[in-house]
């Protein structure tokens, strides 16, 4: 049967999770229009075992694929070669689905033909139990041309996104393997080729958040902080490469998600204890950017980064608080 949909679930010790995850995507009257691709990306625990059990028993739906570490970015780019579905989507194997939406989101699919389909998602909190649910500002009653959409629209994560996968496929859609937060690239490098956009109303991915192992996690993200910058140049490197082939929308939403990249490098640093190697550190980093993109230096010149940038073994004592008190 023709597939709809591709979901790619990259896991990596997920064992304790992927019964909570797996069967949610599988509770639904379209099972076998969708293509669940398992990536065991190098587990230690009992993660592949356990996907052998559903591939087992859902042979239509499920593909299990087993490989060496190599990193989210690496089980991204894998299943964007490998998938069938129309459309593709990721979910990771920590996370899970609303199985009533996913359905009808996959309804909506057989008859969609934009580049990009966007729906809400739930953050969900594991310290307190509490659910947030993340929407975007966009018409959601028809198709419209991204830059229609982009000057209103903030960035579409990972969680909320679904990319039609042949123009991902045309496109070399490829992000940086063995790193952390190279979401962030796939976030940016499809921009290019979307021409269409829509949006469905029902949130779909729930995101589970809180948990100390967690990269974006204060102590996860700052033992990843060069990674961080690495997924920064990557970015930088990219935009400045293709700006002359986007849009002005296109250029203008591109811009938005690195300056917030950029000010998140600085959070980094200041959401944790700092030494004065580490406000060094942080200083070589800031002079780096000046030298190397002073557009996009310039654009995150604002308070309370402006202030940090002044004097920052002076100003950082201050600054670290702000960012404690926000």
């Amino acid at each position: 049967m023709k597939k709809i949909l591709t979901i790619i679930v990259p896991s990596y010790n997920t064992e304790a999770y992927i019964d909570e995850c797996l069967p949610t995507m599988l509770k639904h009257r379209y099972r076998k229009q969708l293509e669940l691709l398992l990536v065991n990306d190098g587990s230690r625990d009992g993660t592949l075992e356990k996907l052998k059990q559903y591939e087992q028993r859902y042979p239509d739906t499920v593909t299990v694929i087993d490989k060496e570490n190599g990193g989210h970015g690496s089980v991204i780019n894998l299943g964007i070669r490998q998938a069938k579905g129309d459309y593709l989507k990721i979910v990771d194997g920590d996370d899970w689905v609303i199985s009533k939406n996913l359905e009808k989101m996959i309804g909506q699919l057989a008859s969609c033909s934009a580049d990009l389909v966007i729906h809400p998602y739930i953050k969900y909190s594991v310290q307190d139990r509490k659910q947030k649910k993340v929407s975007y500002a966009i018409d959601k009653k028809r198709q419209m041309d991204f830059d229609e959409a982009a000057s209103g629209l903030r960035e579409v994560e990972i969680h909320a996104a679904a990319y039609r996968t042949s123009m991902l496929r045309d496109g070399h859609i490829q992000v940086r393997e063995k790193c952390f937060y190279e979401d962030t690239e796939f976030n940016i490098y499809p921009i290019k080729y979307v021409r269409t956009v829509i949006a469905f109303d029902d949130p779909v991915y729930v995101y589970r958040v809180g948990t100390a192992s967690q990269s974006i996690s204060p102590q996860q993200a700052f033992k990843n902080r060069f990674m961080h910058r690495l997924v920064i140049d990557d970015c930088i490197d990219y935009y400045e490469d293709n700006f002359r082939q986007l849009s002005s929308p296109k250029q203008d939403y591109i811009k938005k998600i690195i300056g917030k990249r950029i000010r998140s490098q600085y959070a980094i640093y200041l959401k944790n204890e700092m030494t004065a190697g580490r406000i060094e550190e942080l200083m070589e980093w800031d002079r780096r950017l000046k030298r190397r993109s002073p557009y996009f230096y310039k654009t995150s010149h604002k308070f309370p980064i402006s202030l940090l940038r002044k004097d920052m073994h002076r100003a950082y004592p201050f600054v670290r608080f702000l960012y404690k008190a926000y």
